[in-house]
């Protein structure tokens, strides 16, 4: 994501001079050139699915809506990336403390120079890997409108959320200038601008929507909820899963034996925390379940998005294993507290990106980090740096306070813009938001058989009126045939 590993601070410091165009690409490296294009393709596969993860944990009749949000916020938030974004995110020659500035805006300054002088890499390919990031880190929380949010406010929430939001944070723990990034913070890939951004974003947007089946109010009873279907589930994550290696190696903007750390480590991390999550569940509830192993998965991705870079192959695997128990532990607290994040990403990304955070203040080792030939860290407890997780608590404070305070605000001010009400009416709720929003829906009835039988229950009855030769026998959600018995299935336990 950053600039800051692939060369010294001195040279991130140092302003672009006046040097010729050919002068200023001697330092280009093609292999790089080549390794983060194809990490850039690689993390563009994150877009389409988380949209394939959340759809798959909502009712059928709401998944349209959330495929679509995930193509459109992929648009806008690229569009707004490239006019103001980029620049106010990764600006070098910025002199705040908190946010860039906007000579690099629409890429105007960069032509196919790098972004600071002695970079490896044009300022394009830059912004080709960067882009996706906020892309992520927008559509991992504006997707808590499913099954009662309108698209086109939460749109424009997204669009004003990664400008006052996420570009302060990426600043702030990445550029040259950041205040994070001076004090010592240690993020390689996003723990807090992504994960624990998006985590805090998300209760707070489900928050403010409130739950669903109950209009008006912001907080009560949670009911469970089974999405439609574990596989689109699993497609997505498997994609996130893969696409992953390349969100956290390509971060590096170079190819050298610290990569090979990186992705070891994302290996490692999301196996052993998947396990380790599973494995809780299974304990808890009593059963296997598939949501959990996906679930544990991404916990995994979370947990070594800030500390890839800096982690022995075997810190991977025990942060892992604490952080995928306490977020199974963890995953009541939108029960305790009334707040319905169907999604679970204020646990998974949210506390899990704060566990993230701070690990990395007692496992992160300046010797892993200092494989790519550049980087200096003072490392953290394991190397005696006992400061250093004063400093991640104090990074990942900073950035929940100003998460949920700006969150908070942008919320309650577009609400109160006429015609961007967050929230659907109940009657659109309960018709489904595809068919409320959309000019499609997935299908008709689908495999929703419960809901079909519960709708037509008193046609069904007429139906089999007619048909007094055969016996009949109310069960509880399907119908099949077995010689001359039919058994209907339909729900409430009433027999026909």
């Amino acid at each position: 994501m950053s600039t800051l590993h692939q060369m010294t601070k001195d040279a991130l410091l140092s302003i672009r001079s006046s040097s010729t165009l050919e002068e200023q690409t001697s330092t280009f490296v093609p292999a790089d050139m080549v390794y983060i294009l194809f990490c850039s393709f690689g993390v563009f596969l994150i877009t389409p699915a988380i949209g394939l993860f959340y759809g798959g944990t909502i009712k059928r009749k709401n998944i349209v809506q959330i495929l679509f949000q995930t193509y459109i916020t992929t648009s806008t938030i690229v569009i707004v990336w490239y006019l103001i974004g980029y620049s106010l995110a990764v600006s070098p020659t910025s002199s705040s403390k908190l946010l860039g500035n906007f000579n690099n805006a629409a890429l105007y300054n960069d032509q196919a120079k790098p972004l600071m002088e002695g970079g490896n890499l044009p300022s394009v390919i830059n912004f080709c890997f960067n882009v996706f990031f906020p892309v992520a880190t927008v559509q991992i929380f504006v997707a808590s409108i499913g099954e009662r949010g309108r698209f086109l406010p939460s749109m424009v929430v997204g669009i004003v959320w990664v400008i006052v939001c996420y570009c302060p944070f990426a600043y702030w723990v990445w550029a040259p200038g950041g205040w994070l990034y001076n004090i010592g913070a240690l993020d390689f890939a996003g723990g807090g601008p992504v994960h624990i951004a998006s985590g805090i974003a998300s209760l707070c947007y489900s928050w403010f929507l409130g739950p669903r089946g109950q209009p008006g109010k912001r907080t009560g009873k949670i009911t469970e909820s089974k999405g439609h279907s574990s596989v689109t589930t699993f497609i997505g994550v498997t994609l996130i899963w893969a696409a992953w290696f390349c969100f956290n190696s390509g971060t590096l903007l170079s190819v050298n034996a610290r990569t090979g750390y990186i992705f070891l480590n994302t290996i490692l991390a999301s196996s052993f925390a998947c396990v380790a999550y599973t494995a809780t569940d299974k304990i808890i509830t009593g059963k296997y379940s598939m949501q959990a192993a996906c679930e544990g998965t991404i916990v995994g991705l979370v947990n070594i998005t800030p500390s890839c870079g800096y982690y022995w192959p075997w810190a991977a695997a025990v942060t892992s294993i604490i952080n995928g128990v306490l977020c199974r532990l963890l995953i009541g607290f939108n029960k305790w507290v009334g707040i319905d994040d169907y999604s679970v990403s204020g646990v998974v990304h949210g506390f899990g990106g704060i566990i993230a955070d701070t690990l990395t203040g007692i496992f992160a080792t300046k010797t892993v980090a200092g494989y790519d030939g550049v980087t200096e860290i003072a490392g953290g407890w394991i190397d005696g740096n006992f400061r250093q997780i004063g400093l991640q608590i104090a990074a990942w404070c900073s950035i929940v306070a100003w998460t949920f305070v700006f969150t908070m605000i942008i919320l309650f001010a577009v609400d109160k813009i006429p015609g961007l009400h967050l929230r659907a009416t109940s009657e659109a709720e309960e018709m489904g938001m595809d068919l409320y929003e959309m000019a499609e829906t997935l299908d008709e009835f689908g495999n929703d058989y419960e809901t079909f039988f519960r709708e037509n229950a008193s046609k069904l009855r007429a139906i089999l009126d007619h048909y007094e030769d055969h016996q009949v026998q109310i069960l509880d959600g399907q119908s099949m045939n077995q010689g001359s018995v039919t058994r209907v299935h339909i729900i409430n336990g009433e027999k026909v």
